[in-house]
């Protein structure tokens, strides 16, 4: 009975060291972390600004939790946010401090706020790359001049420059590092995870504010970086209720390479400048191209389209993105009761747009918005628009089939019309009839109403106008 008790009593005693050691050895991993990225942080020059982190826990098998990590650009505005998460590391490294870009496996981050900006590369603003290029270009230069010659043979170096041209040569390999040029030979794997997380980004003349931010990226920097990215809505330069961008970017040429499936939900075009269109569109596309000029082809969506004058339903079409030019095609849709043709383009800089259109079968009771007006009709049209929405123009013809108005009935009605800033108006309006010909420029629509003015007939034989209306 003793020798049970004296086995309990050296379990417990076994327990209780491994259970006190590894808390121990947490705790120390944990001040090892802190100390190491505290460190690094203070003398870093390849970010922008300085990042803080208030606490860090870590454990033996390479788990480290942190606290409320801030990253300030040089100005002291918030580039980065994270109140809390999570990374896995290797082990060994935070115990030789061996850092390398295999260091840290997994990155898990919660509730965090990404404030970035792009250059017109589509690369990110966030990095201190032009301290790091002076310094490479003054070390160059000076080692041509130790050399006497920039295609000197390391032979011919003056021995009592050798020491300099050594010392440069450090120099130069040491800003290459800040740049992170040596990257091109080290192996970057890493994944990424971010929950509920915001994230704005400006490039160029564009701003976007994306919430509910949840993906996931695996980062492969030999192979590829495959993206799985939701978010909630969104706003800036595009607003909308929602994207998706699923597939790889192929990061094993020289140039990456775009292979993404993109999803927006519900985009107000008035947000782009796109006329007053309060109604929104959902588009589904591929993404190709170099990484710097992403190519978009795709499928285009609204469930109802309203332009002053003119309401469009089940609007379909075709899409291409190309250095900023949005290009539509094949656009189908019904439109007072007949269907239209579509194509157009918009410039997401300047946000000129253009749009031609036919519509055929046109129901001319619908169109005029009164039911004494009884035919079909068909339609050319043309929007056009130098990025204020008021000033957007619509204009184009239409010519009519045999019909009626009120009892009086006609061959076909043919005119000119034009749409701008909500006012609809009519010119050379004929109305064909085999009792002559019936002409009126005083026809509009203002505001949703019809205004119809004086109407002359032109007697076939005599050539005689009388007033009819």
């Amino acid at each position: 009975m003793r020798i049970k008790k004296k086995y309990i009593y050296i379990a417990l005693g076994l327990w209780a060291l491994v259970t006190v050691t590894y808390f121990t050895l947490c705790k120390i991993a944990s001040n090892q972390a802190l100390l190491i990225f505290n460190k690094a942080m203070s003398t870093q020059k390849v970010l922008k600004g300085s990042v803080t982190i208030s606490s860090i826990d870590a454990d033996i098998w390479g788990r480290v939790a942190f606290k409320n990590l801030v990253w300030l650009d040089t100005d002291g505005q918030p580039i980065v946010h994270v109140p809390q998460g999570r990374f896995k590391v290797q082990p060994w490294d935070i115990i030789t401090r061996s850092i390398s870009t295999a260091t840290i496996r997994e990155l898990e981050l919660d509730n965090a706020l990404f404030a970035v900006r792009f250059n017109r590369k589509m690369q990110l603003d966030i990095f201190e790359q032009e301290q790091a290029k002076r310094v490479i270009d003054r070390a160059e230069q000076k080692e041509a001049v130790l050399l006497g010659s920039e295609t000197a043979a390391e032979a011919e170096i003056p021995a009592q420059n050798r020491p300099k041209v050594q010392e440069s040569r450090q120099r130069r390999e040491r800003a290459r590092h800040e740049l992170n040029l040596d990257l091109e030979n080290k192996r970057l794997k890493l994944q990424v995870i971010l929950n509920k997380c915001t994230l704005t980004a400006g490039y160029r003349n564009r701003y976007f504010v994306l919430n509910d931010v949840n993906a996931k990226l695996d980062i492969d920097t030999k192979k590829k970086l495959a993206i799985d990215f939701v978010t909630g809505k969104f706003g800036g330069t595009m607003v909308g209720d929602g994207l998706a961008i699923k597939g790889d970017i192929d990061l094993a040429q020289q140039i990456p390479h775009y292979d993404l499936h993109l999803e927006l939900y519900n985009v107000l075009p008035a947000s782009l400048g796109i006329a007053d269109i309060k109604d929104t569109v959902s588009v589904t596309a591929g993404v190709t191209g170099e990484l710097p000029s992403p190519v978009i082809d795709g499928h285009l969506e609204f469930k109802e389209l309203n332009i002053p004058g003119l309401h469009f339903s089940k609007v379909r079409g075709d899409l291409h993105y190309e250095d900023a030019l949005l290009k539509f095609t094949n656009v189908t849709g019904n439109i007072f009761g007949g269907t239209v043709e579509a194509f157009g383009d918009y410039h997401l800089d300047t946000r000129y747009y253009n749009i031609d259109a036919l519509g055929h079968e046109l129901l001319g009771s619908i169109a005029a918005r009164n039911g004494k007006i009884k035919c079909k009709v068909e339609l050319d049209f043309k929007i056009r628009s130098q990025g204020d929405p008021k000033t957007a123009l619509t204009y184009g013809s239409f010519k009519s089939g045999k019909g009626s108005y009120y009892i009086i009935p006609f061959e076909s009605i043919s005119g000119e019309f034009s749409n701008q800033n909500k006012r609809l108006e009519f010119k050379n309006v004929v109305i064909e009839t085999k009792m002559g010909v019936i002409k009126t420029n005083a026809f509009d629509i203002v505001d949703g109403k019809l205004h119809i003015g004086e109407i002359y007939l032109e007697e076939p034989d005599s050539g005689k106008t009388i007033k009819i209306i």
